[in-house]
């Protein structure tokens, strides 16, 4: 876990959108310790805190496995990644979740679930338009892509509460 941190402090640089006195990578842990309070594994727990190295951070999967994380880490971060092969924006989030949902991975979506909770934590600083559509677009399809799995898992229930709150 000490080096995971220490890969997403040192790789995620930058601040947050709209947020610019809190660093990029506070998010990463913060995905961390809802994974934590929400009971889930260990494992999951340093994939969440991992989920944005690549994408962010420019750290490959192999890196990953280089640097001593177990297959199924790297795994969950993959799956939780963009494919930067695809346009940047609307289109890689749409293929990443197509692709979520075809795999319907359990831990994968507690990932993405988490990710999405502390993003809209975060949405008051974002345009309005961005935060209405992570409220009625990106929460219900997450929400329902995502049903059969983790319904009865309070981190799916807290997503649901979130999304329900209208956007300042």
């Amino acid at each position: 876990m000490e080096k995971a941190e220490h890969l997403v402090r040192t790789a995620i640089t930058g601040s947050r959108k709209g947020l610019p006195d809190i660093p990029n990578y506070k998010h990463s842990l913060d995905v961390a310790e809802i994974l934590c309070s929400f009971g889930f594994s260990d494992e999951v727990v340093l994939a969440g805190l991992l989920h944005d190295v690549y994408e962010d951070g420019n750290v490959s999967f192999e890196e990953l496995s280089h640097l001593g994380f177990s297959p199924r880490v790297v795994e969950l971060v993959r799956l939780c990644s963009f494919d930067k092969s695809l346009p940047a924006g609307d289109v890689r989030w749409a293929a990443m979740i197509g692709n979520l949902a075809k795999v319907n991975d359990r831990d994968a979506w507690a990932i993405k679930i988490a990710d999405l909770v502390d993003n809209i934590g975060d949405s008051y600083a974002l345009s309005p338009e961005r935060a209405v559509y992570m409220h009625e677009v990106k929460g219900p399809k997450i929400l329902n892509l995502s049903e059969k799995l983790l319904a009865d898992s309070p981190l799916w229930q807290e997503l649901e509460k979130e999304i329900k709150k209208r956007p300042a």
